[in-house]
C-alpha cells in the first residue's frame, strides 16, 4: 500500500503555489473584493442594512482575513517548509478560490433586482459541492488502493501524452478571447433566459473546478501516514515556499566603498521584525481602509448624480 501511496505523492511534485503566487495572487484579484464592497455598500443605500446587503461586505472581509492569515502562516519561519506541505498549500489554495468565487455568485444574487438564482439555490450549490468533494476524494482513495496511478504515471511520458498536452496547452492563451466573442453573441442573440443559464453554468464551474486540488489533501494525508518526506529525488523541503530576499544590487562611488568597508568591521544591530501578530492586524487594518475608501466614492459619485439629476 506504502507505494500504491508513494505513486499518487510522486505524480508531480515541482509544481505547486509558491509563496510569491500568493502574495501577488490577492492584488491581480482585487477587483472581486472591491465589486463587492461596492455591492454591499450600494445595496445598504437602496434596500437598506439586513443580513442580505451586509453578507458581501462580512463575507470579503473575513474571507480576505483568513487568506492574509494562510499567507502570513506560511511564510513565518515558524513553519517548517517541509516536502509534505506543498500538497497543503495547494489544496487550500483551491478551497480559498471555490469559497471566493460562491460568495461573489452569492452576493450578487442576494443583492441584484432580478437575481439569476435564489438563495435555495446557492445552499444546494454549496451542499452539491460539499458531496462533489467528498466523492472526489474518496475515487482519489479508491484509485490509490488500485494502483492507477502508477498507470497513469507511465502514461504520462509517453509521446502521445505529451502531444496531446501541448495541444490543450497551446489552446490556453486564445481561451481568453473565445470566451469574450461567446459572451457578445450570447448578449446579441440569446434570449435573457439562456444568457442566465450560460452564466450560471459559468460559475458553477468555476465552484468546481477549483475542487479539484482537493486531490492535494490526500497526498498530504499519505505523506503523514507512511512517513513520505521527501520527493523522487530525495528532497525533503519545498524550496519556492521559502521567502525570498530580494537583494539590491547598486553600485557605490569609490569614495563610499571604503566608508562602507570601515561600517562593516563594526557591529551592526539587528533589524527587528514585524510579528505574525502585527502583520494580521496592518492586513484587517488595510482591509478596513479600503472599505471606508469604498464607502466613500460611492457616496461621492452617488452625491453627484442626484446633484446632476
Amino acid at each position: 500500500m506504502k507505494n500504491h501511496a508513494r505513486d499518487l505523492i510522486y505524480l508531480d511534485t515541482q509544481r505547486y503555489i509558491s509563496l510569491d503566487s500568493l502574495r501577488v495572487f490577492y492584488w491581480g484579484i482585487i477587483i472581486i473584493p472591491i465589486m463587492m464592497a461596492v455591492i454591499g455598500v450600494v445595496g445598504i443605500t437602496t434596500i437598506g442594512t439586513n443580513p442580505k446587503t451586509l453578507f458581501p461586505l462580512v463575507s470579503i472581509a473575513v474571507w480576505s482575513l483568513c487568506y492574509w492569515i494562510f499567507v502570513l502562516t506560511i511564510q513565518s519561519k515558524k513553519t517548517k517548509k517541509t516536502f509534505e506541505l506543498c500538497f497543503l498549500v495547494n489544496g487550500i489554495s483551491g478551497l480559498l478560490i471555490s469559497s471566493l468565487i460562491w460568495i461573489f455568485f452569492a452576493s450578487f444574487n442576494l443583492i441584484a433586482d432580478q437575481p439569476i438564482v435564489k438563495i435555495p439555490f446557492m445552499l444546494l450549490l454549496l451542499g452539491l459541492y460539499l458531496v462533489f468533494s467528498a466523492l472526489y476524494i474518496a475515487l482519489v482513495v479508491l484509485g490509490v488502493h488500485k494502483g492507477i496511478f502508477k498507470r497513469i504515471k507511465e502514461k504520462s511520458q509517453t509521446k502521445t501524452f505529451l502531444a496531446i498536452s501541448a495541444f490543450f496547452a497551446a489552446l490556453l492563451p486564445s481561451a481568453g478571447v473565445l470566451g469574450m466573442y461567446k459572451s457578445k453573441m450570447l448578449r446579441r442573440y440569446a434570449s435573457v433566459g439562456t444568457q442566465n443559464v450560460a452564466i450560471t453554468v459559468a460559475f458553477v464551474l468555476l465552484v468546481f473546478l477549483p475542487a479539484l486540488a482537493h486531490i492535494n489533501f490526500v497526498q498530504y494525508y499519505y505523506c503523514k501516514k507512511y512517513q513520505i518526506l521527501c520527493n523522487e529525488n530525495g528532497d525533503t523541503t519545498s524550496p519556492r515556499l521559502e521567502r525570498r530576499i530580494k537583494e539590491k544590487t547598486i553600485k557605490a562611488p569609490k569614495k563610499e566603498k571604503t566608508i562602507k568597508a570601515k561600517k562593516a568591521d563594526t557591529p551592526s544591530a539587528p533589524k527587528k521584525k514585524l510579528p505574525l501578530a502585527a502583520k494580521v492586524i496592518i492586513g484587517i487594518v488595510s482591509v478596513l481602509i479600503l472599505f471606508f475608501a469604498v464607502v466613500f466614492i460611492v457616496f461621492f459619485i452617488k452625491g453627484m448624480i442626484k446633484g446632476l439629476s
